[in-house]
């Protein structure tokens, strides 16, 4: 049973289950000093260096960035070079404590989009639309969520996806016992796709910190929330770092919706 104080966080977030709920730190990285942090990072005892990756999402939205203004997010993410493909959808947040408190969904891996057998590499849809991925993918919580955050309208608007991110992540791993820490630096490469072409947007490396339990047990997640400002508290002091409050595509999408 939720303590009274998921079921409040629940009730701001406008979920029904905890185990959705995602917490954690966002710092700006000044990108001269990005791998200074990092080998800071993987020398500190009791950090272990999970691994470097590279993968894409390409953001979702209405024509009137309907999704952004409504401080939510929805994209595509592909990994394996595009072999691996997910819809992960994350609801309007609020910030308490210099810490993001927000509701993240994904489905399984989306078989009806592939990569094509050729040297191209060609990640392609097999469905007629997105609002067919909704239909045939979406987890019942995920659904629930998006109609209650967007509403019908608005998911039935969706049809496009304006930016493209490109991450090359550094993932660590902090054992708490019954939790753990997964910081993470991220250079992230983000373009603005548009009828006269795909044009450049921005680089930009940024610090995050995540809280993680297993089966996404909200009361060891709130236990260690101060083990997860403490391991913070002395990278930010050494690197300066700025607190962020956007997510990635808010960051990005600010750069020029309604500019």
């Amino acid at each position: 049973m939720a303590s009274p104080e998921a079921f409040r966080i629940c009730k701001r977030l406008g979920i029904d289950d905890p185990r959705f709920i995602e917490i954690e730190a966002k710092r700006r990285v000044v990108p001269e000093r990005a791998q200074e942090l990092k080998r800071w990072l993987t020398g500190r005892r009791g950090v272990k260096h999970q691994k470097s990756v590279t993968f894409f999402d390409q953001f979702l939205d209405t024509k009137r960035m309907s999704l952004f203004r409504k401080g939510a997010s929805l994209r595509l993410r592909y990994k394996g070079n595009g072999s691996r493909v997910y819809l992960q959808y994350k609801g309007p947040g609020f910030h308490r404590n210099g810490l993001l408190y927000r509701s993240e969904f994904s489905t399984k891996r989306l078989k009806r989009l592939v990569l094509e057998e050729s040297h191209h590499d060609i990640v392609q849809f097999n469905m007629e639309t997105i609002q067919q991925l909704f239909r045939e993918a979406l987890p019942v919580p995920m659904a629930a969520a998006m109609r209650r955050h967007l509403g019908e309208r608005t998911m039935r608007a969706v049809g496009q996806g304006p930016i493209l991110c490109v991450y090359q992540k550094d993932k660590f791993l902090v054992d708490l016992g019954e939790a753990c820490l997964e910081p993470s630096l991220d250079r992230v490469f983000t373009f603005h796709i548009s009828k006269t072409g795909l044009h450049p947007l921005s680089s930009f490396c940024e610090y995050e910190n995540e809280i993680k339990a297993p089966e996404g047990s909200i009361s060891r997640k709130l236990r260690h929330l101060d083990a997860l400002m403490r391991f913070d508290a002395k990278l930010v002091r050494r690197f300066e770092l700025r607190h962020e409050r956007f997510d990635k595509y808010h960051r990005c999408g600010s750069f020029f919706i309604g500019k």
